[in-house]
């Protein structure tokens, strides 16, 4: 199956099958930065949706993944407006988990 042509070459695709969820977006201390929309990448990480296209997100956040109850850091590799898509800095962990970055 062919990408549509919103996706440009080396840019991140859904997966052909994905799980929306819900999730909230911390920055490094752990301060909240948004509340948002997970889904799953081709590659195996995460893409999200944030709520409005001017949200301000540093290249590296914590992700907390409401659904599978998990925490992970990433970093943001590509943003197109709302959209942001993203690799793991590290394996998700329980959310009940301490993190280090």
């Amino acid at each position: 199956m062919g990408r549509t042509k919103f996706f440009q070459e080396n840019q991140p695709a859904p997966a052909t099958r994905t799980r929306l969820r819900g999730g909230t977006l911390l920055d490094l201390d752990k301060a909240p930065i948004c509340a948002c929309t997970l889904y799953d990448l081709e590659d195996g990480n995460i893409g999200i949706v944030l709520p409005e296209d001017d949200t301000k997100v540093p290249g590296k956040v914590i992700v907390n993944d409401e659904k599978d109850r998990t925490t992970t850091a990433v970093r943001i590799r590509w943003r197109m407006g709302p959209y942001l898509f993203t690799s793991f800095l590290e394996e998700p962990v329980p959310a009940g988990s301490v993190n280090s970055v």
